[in-house]
């Protein structure tokens, strides 16, 4: 990627108008990402967009995205895109992110001050650590559902063990919990 180069607050006023209009009017977040880079001038704000537009297409969310440029956007940015996430309102906070960025437009970018100290992004840690979790858990529900399903077929006296005993009924049930969980957390992502 090209050397980190200054992006303007009416760059950024710019781009958040727009995202905001088009979110207003229903357009899907890839599609207004891919719009906004093709309509930059700025080499470095479309690839920024490029690569935001491809983690969101992994399953990142906008703020996760978006925070992996602390030198472009500010902390108050992405604070404001992840209360935008949560509250479903993200037109709004675009709208007020064009206010501010637009109000500011002689002054240095927000992403020179710096961030502050002792906060941590619980969210990018666990993005950073999603895959091995959700394979961690498979790999748990894959051993649960196979030692309940040998101790069926290894059981005492072949067959001894069947429904009434708890050790292999409770590992089938954990394993099938957390295969379902894997399933659906899986799915979810995919399609944030």
């Amino acid at each position: 990627m090209a050397e980190e180069s200054k992006v303007t607050n009416a760059e950024l006023g710019a781009v958040c108008r727009q995202f905001a209009t088009l979110m207003k009017a229903d357009i899907n977040i890839l599609e207004i990402i891919e719009t906004l880079r093709a309509q930059t001038t700025n080499a470095f704000l479309r690839e920024v967009l490029e690569q935001v537009q491809e983690d969101v297409e992994m399953g990142h969310t906008l703020a996760t995205s978006f925070s992996r440029y602390p030198n472009t956007f500010s902390p108050f940015f992405i604070t404001m895109i992840r209360e935008g996430e949560l509250e479903g309102e993200m037109d709004r906070v675009f709208d007020d992110l064009a206010d501010h960025f637009e109000s500011r437009l002689g002054d240095a970018p927000d992403a020179r001050r710096p961030a502050r100290a002792g906060i941590f992004d619980w969210e990018a840690a666990a993005s950073a650590f999603q895959w091995i979790f959700i394979w961690l858990c498979a790999l748990a529900s894959a051993s649960a559902l196979g030692a309940g399903l040998i101790w069926y077929a290894t059981g005492p006296e072949n067959g001894a063990g069947l429904p009434g005993h708890r050790v292999p009924n409770i590992l089938i049930f954990v394993g099938i919990i957390l295969a379902l969980g894997v399933l659906l957390f899986t799915r979810g992502r995919r399609r944030s």
